[in-house]
């Protein structure tokens, strides 16, 4: 199983502990897998544990700071049990034996992934699907159907693994495996934190800071730098991680962005040097230089499936670089958008729940920036109109997500991917605040193997629970007190980014270097003439297109993530 994938190191440890081994792989430059045994228990995680040195004296021990993660986890187990996760921060996997049963977990968000295989008689856990397929000996084929799940995001957290035969654990979710059985706990539940908390202007401005601060100087080495852009989400990272980097390796904290100097409207090079020069950091650049759908075989075979929104290799790109100029750690801005920026149907929310003197607020802010009275009354039809209502238009428009629907997808495939109209009125804005925390994660899952490739580690500091828990629990109207997602940010922001950023009106949109990379006799040669072809495909329609060259950008990401789906399935 170990040696399913190489890339993980070579550095191996088995240990047996009654009817259970545990196996871990290591590179010789980083260790962060490890195996501990104390008496009747047994210990094998992958990842960091950002809040080990605080656990440990929360237990009582002497040693904290200095002991593996593995043996940290095991004390924690010990006094916690099954709950023991729920005070762990930091990405992870893990299981746990007393030789007889075991049980899994990986951290809240699943940035790290583990698979698992239960047979009658036994189970298999691993970091990969490829390894459990391994252990079991059982054939590595594609899983159609999952496949097809996958391109029409028509999948959750019971969604199997595209590999057939392999399931992957959820987040957040402690498995329970012996005697022929299994059970599953959910050990975190942030939908409990929903606007729990109420703080003054001064008191959220104090605690966002230091919130903030500690979920970057969790995530610091010594050897880091920032995937920069001219955004909001990766400048407010550097902000804070800059003064504790130079504090902790003194060394400045260094700066990885692509630009794009052939495609202005997607080029941030100008935003971020003013960010460079703000922060006195490091930047260096990079041009990408990949095709879109460049190595797809090799890709897909060690992802073990497809993924969607398919980025491999420009993020390879990156990773390789920060892996050349010696970084150890990449942080990113990713996810930000999850964590303070879910503001749609905020005015349904305040509607629903009679808080109408934060409705009139936001009304006047609309007022303000032009809205008459005729917007405004439609808006409120709208903002109150039933889940059915809206699904109903959206299929009378023939659109899908606000575009128009490609006319080679089959509409009644696109329901499951577009549930999300029929939730109820009422719950809408609520559930937008958990959207990150269902699914599988299937894009996180290659991303870390991605990150095993090139030796280096990506942390987001903006998904730090408690800085999660702390914007999750903000009341709506505290939440977003502007007519834009972003402006309690901005004013948490202020005077720590530079206002050039944080006074940007229009976000950079990166079609024009999307539809630069449109490589039609790949996708001629991926998606026509095969014998195994996706449900819900009219291939007739889509050979047109491909043959007149004439995508329309949201046509042509469907048929690069449909094209990466038949690469994956031709390894079966």
């Amino acid at each position: 199983m170990l040696a399913a994938a190489p890339h993980r190191g070579d550095e191996r440890q088995v240990v047996r502990h009654g009817h259970c081994l545990l196996g871990v792989s290591n590179r010789s430059s980083r260790h962060e897998a490890s195996i501990a045994v104390d008496g009747d228990l047994g210990v094998a995680v992958n990842g960091v544990i950002d809040n080990a040195a605080d656990l440990a004296r929360a237990l009582g021990l002497r040693n904290g700071p200095e002991f593996s993660h593995a043996a940290l986890l095991l004390a924690a187990f010990r006094r916690l049990g099954w709950r023991a996760p729920r005070d762990l921060r930091g990405v992870f996997a893990a299981v746990v034996t007393d030789g007889q049963r075991a049980w899994a977990f990986r951290d809240q968000l699943g940035f790290r992934s583990l698979f698992y295989r239960n047979e009658p008689d036994r189970v298999f856990f691993a970091s990969e699907a490829k390894q459990v397929v391994a252990g079991a000996g059982i054939a590595r084929r594609p899983d159609p159907d999952v496949v097809a799940a996958i391109v029409f995001s028509d999948y959750d957290d019971d969604t199997p693994c595209a590999v057939s035969g392999v399931r992957r654990l959820a987040k957040s979710t402690v498995m329970m495996a012996g005697a022929g059985r299994s059970e599953f706990r959910r050990y975190w539940d942030p939908e409990s934190l929903i606007e729990t908390a109420t703080f003054s202007e001064e008191e959220l401005q104090e605690r966002f800071d230091e919130l903030m601060d500690q979920a970057n100087a969790r995530m610091l080495t010594g050897h880091d730098a920032v995937s920069l852009s001219g955004g909001i989400d990766s400048p407010a990272i550097a902000a804070y991680a800059a003064p504790r980097h130079l504090e902790l390796g003194g060394r400045p904290l260094s700066a990885l962005s692509a630009v794009y100097p052939d495609q202005p409207s997607v080029d941030e090079r100008e935003y971020i040097e003013i960010v460079a020069a703000d922060l006195d950091i490091p930047l260096h650049t990079f041009e990408h230089q990949a095709g879109q759908l460049d190595r797809l075989t090799e890709w897909v075979e060690v992802l073990d499936g497809p993924t969607p929104v398919w980025a491999v290799n420009e993020v390879d790109e990156s990773y390789r670089r920060a892996e050349a100029l010696g970084f150890r750690t990449l942080l990113t801005g990713e996810v930000a958008e999850h964590v303070m920026a879910m503001r749609s149907h905020l005015e349904t929310h305040l509607i629903y729940h009679g808080r109408f003197r934060a409705l009139q607020a936001q009304l006047r802010l609309q007022q303000g920036a032009g809205a008459g009275p005729a917007r405004t009354a439609r808006n409120l039809i709208r903002w109150a109109a039933p889940g059915r209502l809206r699904y109903m238009r959206s299929r009378r428009q023939d659109r899908y997500r606000g575009a128009p629907r490609p006319d080679f997808l089959d509409a009644e495939r696109l329901e499951g991917g577009d549930s999300d109209l029929l939730v109820g009125a009422r719950t809408r804005w609520h559930d937008r605040q958990l959207v990150a925390f269902g699914g599988p994660g299937i894009g996180v899952e290659a991303d870390e193997v991605r990150q095993e490739l090139r030796n280096i580690m990506v942390r987001m500091p903006w998904t730090d629970v408690d800085l999660w828990e702390f914007f999750i629990s903000l009341r709506a109207e505290q939440k977003f007190p502007g007519r834009r997602s972003k402006d309690l940010v901005r004013h948490l922001l202020r005077g720590r980014v530079p206002d050039a950023i944080l006074d940007r009106e229009k976000p950079t949109v990166f079609n024009e270097a999307i539809m630069a990379g449109v490589d039609y006799p790949a996708l001629r040669h991926w998606i026509l003439g095969h014998d195994r072809n996706v449900d819900g495909v009219d291939y007739g329609a889509l050979a047109g297109h491909l043959e007149r060259e004439d995508l329309t950008l949201w046509e042509y990401i469907w048929a690069r993530d449909l094209a990466v789906a038949h690469a994956f399935l031709s390894l079966g």
